[in-house]
């Protein structure tokens, strides 16, 4: 923790946003990269657990912590997902060299692990809380698709292929994956003529940012994690990616799923057009991401991609 902040430094900060009374009990890593740090932190006085993160102007992401302080209080009011209350937010570099967010630590275990600890019943039921909180998610809805400020309101309102190609330009660096996008793209452009919805998309559903926890004997859904790439986009980009992992979607997530938002005609057409944006932009070299990337090419009728080289960082 020396490179980013001390121990005293820490407790500095804990001190000015929950009163000088605080005591720092203990804390571990939870991640760690360059000019960026992740902190569960157990204090007394009052006692509670909270999550500290810290990123200064070298970090490796984004990490607008304001904006994902406005929409965590955004989800909570709209809908029924526990979220964790956010006690602080600074991204102006006034007192400290980072900025920093500090929340309520949720208790519960990353889907997983949890999916492997369940019966047939649990894991039924455990689907359909999902599908049904990511369809909650989707009702959150905008003027106009773009991305969101730190308010958690559209800066620059688009139509929608003029958005996405922005969300591209940012978040897919190399530009040859970024050129063969949008190739593919542009023989594809006339199967997002409906688009017209602007919803909240999370773009960042994975089995370690869905938690659950054991209530009374009953694993129930105890938060949703990290809407640091949240903009008002179209949900089934969303959807398209949990559909592309391994054990993120079944019928009970879709059967919930369903209850809340009609699958739109089109959306196995366009699906694996999302899925290839989440395979670029990423493009890890390894044998599992190479093939879900060539996987996804053949459904597209695309020249597959046979090597990441050079291509990541």
């Amino acid at each position: 923790m020396e490179s980013l902040v001390s121990e005293d430094i820490l407790l500095q900060l804990l001190n000015e946003e929950l009163g000088s009374k605080v005591r720092l009990i203990d804390y571990k890593i939870g991640n760690q990269h360059h000019d960026y740090l992740v902190l569960l932190v157990r204090l007394q006085q009052p006692s509670i657990e909270v999550v500290v993160k810290l990123a200064g102007p070298g970090a490796p992401y984004a990490c607008p912590f304001d904006r994902t302080a406005a929409l965590h209080r955004l989800v909570a009011t709209k809908t029924s997902i526990p979220m964790p209350e956010v006690i602080a937010v600074d991204t102006s570099y006034r007192k400290w060299p980072w900025r920093y967010m500090i929340k309520a630590h949720v208790h519960g275990n990353e889907w997983a692990k949890v999916r492997y600890q369940m019966d047939e019943g649990q894991l039924s039921d455990a689907y359909r809380q999902i599908g049904n909180a990511v369809a909650q998610l989707h009702t959150i809805r905008f003027p106009a698709f773009g991305e969101l400020n730190a308010g958690g309101q559209v800066e620059k309102g688009y139509p929608y292929l003029t958005a996405l190609e922005e969300r591209i330009n940012s978040s897919v660096r190399n530009i040859r994956l970024r050129d063969f996008f949008f190739s593919v793209m542009s023989q594809y452009t006339h199967l997002f003529d409906d688009v017209c919805t602007p919803n909240l998309c999370h773009e960042d559903l994975h089995k370690h940012n869905i938690l659950f926890e054991q209530r009374k004997g009953q694993w129930c859904l105890a938060t949703i994690l990290d809407f640091d790439k949240g903009w008002a986009g179209h949900r089934e980009i969303d959807t398209a990616r949990l559909d592309l992992w391994t054990g993120m979607t079944n019928l009970d997530f879709w059967q919930a799923y369903q209850e809340i938002h009609q699958v739109g005609a089109l959306y196995k057409q366009r699906r694996p057009i999302y899925q290839l944006l989440w395979c670029l932009e990423y493009a890890q070299p390894t044998a599992r991401h190479l093939a879900d990337t060539k996987q996804v090419c053949r459904e597209l009728g695309v020249p597959p991609i046979e090597s990441f080289e050079g291509c990541v960082g």
